[in-house]
């Protein structure tokens, strides 16, 4: 490896390196996304009186209430999954059905599981190869997650802008080793002595960090290579053979060799090759360890020379990610407090507050005993009575301070925002709903997320046509 080479390496390593740490923000927001559509909608971070920090469980429970939790965000993703695989049951695109013919890639599944990250975080990234695999030889389309991805700064809906993009790769040594060592003992042994023999410093085999944002590091035991794609320019001949009718492009370094075939060719009065000098754009892929040391490298193997990603962000307004996940989060919190205040306030009606006369307390006995006894049901609270005095209860019936009405309300709004509304759910309407108002129905909701599933469908008919190139 020439020094050139090398120090491109370090250069495009610390670019990939900028453009991840460009990311930590989108990674953050879909890890959050990520908690709210699985459940965990409780761990937003606030702060109390005194300005500490802790979690809204932790203020709920400080307040005596029990969180709970009503998932609308999964009810609303499966809904926009199932209505995708449904309409995608019955007419399957026909690009789907020429990328993979064989149905290797089970391209159904993994767009749905693709759309599923997409409404959550906003990005969908597919990885176009052609290789061997266990499954067969062929063309397969990978699914990245977002939080193992980078990318430039661009804001071309299309992708037009893209300079540089890639992922990371955690690999046994046995997959390091017949991936790059090309057959060569000498080459496995190098490679076995760069990920096996370093130090500790040089970041090729230590645990990810606990947040899972680890450039360098990979999960002990694994390997850690960055596949790391740059947009180069490069001098060429572009050459056109009457002879043959044909073009092709040469590099400068045989610009002599086609002067003596001109040569050879005007004695013997042929037609002489044409040629004229430009310079091309190519996107050069590179697999790096985490020491800038280069695996391999290649140019890209499609057919048109084009990035091996389909990449699509939405809406990619002003360069900026917002998923539909996004959107709602606001009404899904305060739809978990509404039902928590409500829950707090049956049980705190339906108990009342213990009048429980000091006289009556054994010295001996704490008052955390008899709180856990008035706590539980059917619970004996003995006492001695004191000039008729005995412990009592106060309650009242709970008042009417519009929580249903209101967790009504959110609900709706919930529905409003998302689009997702209970007739594109598929959900039975009552005999007062005639058939021309519910079809009405599911176009305007068909309609909310329009924009967003014809983003995906471009997204597919991209990554068919890498496919097809590949």
């Amino acid at each position: 490896m020439t020094n050139n080479e090398t120090t491109r390496a370090r250069l495009i390593l610390e670019a990939a390196h900028s453009a991840w740490d460009r990311m930590a923000p989108l990674r953050s927001r879909r890890s959050r996304h990520c908690r709210f559509t699985y459940g965990d909608q409780w761990g937003d971070i606030t702060r109390d009186r005194l300005n500490r920090p802790l979690t809204e469980e932790e203020e709920a429970l400080r307040a005596g209430c029990k969180p709970l939790t009503n998932n609308l965000i999964r009810r609303m993703v499966k809904a926009v999954v199932g209505r995708f695989r449904m309409e995608r049951a019955e007419n399957p695109p026909a690009s789907t059905r020429e990328a993979d013919p064989h149905g290797m890639n089970h391209l159904d599944e993994l767009d749905s599981r693709t759309l599923e990250e997409f409404l959550i975080s906003g990005m969908a990234i597919h990885r176009v190869r052609r290789e061997r695999r266990p499954s067969g030889d062929g063309v397969w389309a990978d699914n990245i997650p977002p939080d193992r991805f980078f990318v430039n700064a661009f804001s071309d809906p299309r992708g037009c802008d893209l300079e540089l993009a890639g992922s990371l790769h955690d690999m046994s040594m046995a997959e390091l080793l017949m991936r790059f060592a090309g057959g060569s003992a000498a080459r496995a042994a190098s490679l076995r002595k760069l990920y096996g023999a370093v130090s500790p410093s040089s970041g090729l085999l230590l645990p990810s960090t606990p947040s899972g944002e680890s450039f360098f590091h990979a999960p002990d035991g694994r390997c850690r290579v960055i596949e790391a794609w740059t947009l180069e320019s490069r001098e060429r001949l572009r050459c056109h053979d009457p002879l043959t009718a044909t073009f092709s492009f040469i590099s400068p370094q045989g610009a002599s060799r086609l002067r003596k075939l001109n040569a050879a060719r005007r004695k013997a009065r042929l037609p002489q090759v044409e040629s004229r000098w430009e310079v091309a754009t190519v996107w050069r892929g590179r697999f790096l360890a985490p020491d800038a040391t280069i695996l391999d490298s290649f140019d890209s193997p499609l057919a048109d020379g084009s990035l091996p990603y389909a990449i699509k962000m939405y809406p990619l307004v002003g360069g900026e990610v917002h998923s539909l996940v996004e959107d709602v989060i606001g009404q899904q919190k305060y739809v978990n407090r509404l039902i928590t205040l409500m829950d707090h306030i049956m049980g705190v009606s339906a108990k009342g507050a213990l009048l429980f006369p000091v006289e009556c307390k054994p010295q001996k006995e704490p008052w955390d005993k008899y709180t856990n006894l008035w706590a539980t049901p059917g619970s004996v609270i003995p006492y001695h009575p004191y000039d008729g005095a005995e412990p009592h209860q106060v309650s009242s019936p709970a008042a009417d301070i519009g929580a249903k009405e209101m967790l009504q309300t959110q609900i709706q709004l919930f529905e409003d925002i998302s689009g997702v509304n209970s007739a594109l759910m598929g959900k039975s309407v009552s005999g007062a709903v005639g058939a021309q108002r519910y079809e009405s129905e599911m176009r305007n909701s068909a309609i909310s997320i329009l924009d967003l599933m014809q983003t995906f469908a471009d997204f597919t008919a991209a990554r068919d046509r890498l496919m097809s190139l590949a």
